[in-house]
């Protein structure tokens, strides 16, 4: 059994004006909110007692979480990333098992499925989509032999086995690893950084295992694009739940 934590805190200013007064994990997707498509699929997938980190707007997100979720307000969102919110995520999570997202991942309840009943004896599974990457992507190199090189948004030279999604499942005692490694991080290079970062570390001493997908039922939100496409997913995704209703 696998908790949940979601990532809420940023700022989101690459969506302009449309989340200039909203956290955009609240923006509305066609009928329910990109957080509460995340909520729908861990309660759907049997993750347990989800822990959402809010930052921008955390009152809001607070209530919309109602006692579908525990909070945990995060005061650093504005001077640090990402990393900041899974540090004050640890003494909740420490020892347990955990599936990890971001707030503005929208992806498909059948996806997440596909993705916890992969490698069940993992640590550390981490998602990668399969596909052709630009600037904004976090890529995922490999060396000749196919194993793990790096995790970084720069384009390096070498094959790039695709995109990390943000999605990643820790099993008791991947947490043990992951936290050890992350506190050793700050330790050396204080709160600021991504998770990729982390992950590469522990990949040194104890190998990730990746989950590759192809089917592209996900998407990150950053940029007004990005919601539109992601309005269209949701819609299509719905349309055969009406049509058996």
């Amino acid at each position: 059994m696998y908790r949940g934590l979601i990532a809420a805190a940023g700022l989101s200013t690459r969506l302009q004006d449309l989340s200039d007064r909203r956290n955009k994990v609240l923006l509305d997707l066609g009928g329910e909110t990109i957080l509460g498509t995340i909520l729908s699929n861990f309660e759907a997938a049997g993750v347990v007692t989800p822990l959402v980190v809010a930052g921008f707007d955390g009152h809001a997100v607070r209530q919309a979480c109602g006692t579908r979720a525990q909070c945990v307000y995060n005061p650093f969102f504005e001077q640090h990333g990402i990393l900041s919110s899974i540090w004050l995520a640890r003494p909740h999570l420490e020892g347990q098992a955990f599936v990890f997202t971001t707030g503005d991942h929208w992806f498909t309840p059948n996806r997440l499925r596909t993705f916890l009943a992969d490698q069940p004896g993992a640590d550390i599974l981490v998602d990668v989509e399969l596909k052709t990457c630009d600037d904004e992507d976090m890529k995922v190199f490999v060396n000749r032999q196919g194993k793990l090189r790096t995790i970084t948004k720069t384009f390096l030279e070498g094959p790039i086995l695709g995109e990390f999604t943000g999605l990643v499942r820790c099993s008791a005692e991947g947490c043990a690893h992951l936290f050890t490694t992350l506190e050793t991080h700050v330790w050396q290079h204080g709160i600021q950084g991504y998770l990729a970062d982390v992950l590469c570390s522990t990949h040194r001493r104890w190998e990730l295992s990746f989950h590759l997908s192809s089917d592209h039922h996900r998407i990150e939100i950053d940029f007004p694009c990005d919601l539109t496409r992601a309005r269209q997913l949701f819609a299509q995704e719905r349309r055969p739940m009406r049509q058996a209703g």
